[in-house]
């Protein structure tokens, strides 16, 4: 079960042009790694003020910056190793700044009256602790996990749909924006878990095959 990750070499393949401008450029990898931190971080304000009938429409900016992050993501790590500049920090800024951009996005919603905080708050420690522990197998001598059905780019594909879905729903009388972000946040939590425990799995795996 590897959700949307399975499709991530199709995906890079459709983002070589870009690598190549941005190469030409003299761009950083860095600069790309922040610049995905930063848009999330402004996704995150986006969700927070996104709370009056006037301010709803900021809920529709959320596909962009969820697609924007999901791209300069992937383009930070081929520029990288297509330059030569890949090196044990920049994963760690890579893996540390992605921490942050899932704070920023998921704090935008908790900190809001758009959802319930509480439920939000156990849906993002899901999150962290499912992203921990793919990195926690790397550290302890095993291959970075990235398996399981709720990765990164299958929680920006579900959060680009929840934006619009609820800003939709609110307008026109259906429900309101909270009805969605729970539903969100319910499924991204129930995801995350199946997620840890396939990561778990595999680490598992993985180690003792090392071990042996």
């Amino acid at each position: 079960m590897n959700g949307i990750y399975a499709i991530k070499p199709k995906f890079q393949q459709l983002l070589r042009p870009s690598e190549a401008a941005l190469i030409s450029l003299g761009v950083h990898p860095d600069v790309i790694t922040l610049s995905a931190l930063g848009l999330s971080i402004a996704g995150g304000f986006a969700l927070l003020f996104a709370q009056e009938p006037g301010t709803l429409v900021l809920l529709c900016t959320i596909p962009l910056v969820t697609l924007g992050r999901t791209i300069l993501n992937a383009l930070d790590g081929m520029v990288a190793k297509d330059t030569g500049l890949a090196r044990p920090w920049g994963e760690v800024l890579n893996e540390f700044s992605d921490r942050l951009a899932d704070v920023a996005l998921f704090g935008g919603l908790i900190f809001s009256r758009l959802c319930n905080q509480q439920l939000m708050c156990a849906s993002l420690i899901s999150v962290v602790l499912s992203s921990y522990l793919g990195i926690l197998a790397k550290a302890a001598g095993g291959s970075r996990q990235y398996g399981g059905v709720m990765g990164k780019a299958d929680r920006m594909v579900l959060l680009a749909l929840a934006g619009p879905l609820a800003f939709i729903l609110a307008v026109t009388g259906v429900c309101q924006p909270n009805v969605v972000f729970d539903v969100f946040a319910l499924v991204v939590l129930g995801g995350s878990l199946l997620t840890i425990v396939e990561r778990a799995r595999k680490t598992y795996a993985d180690l003792k095959s090392n071990n042996n």
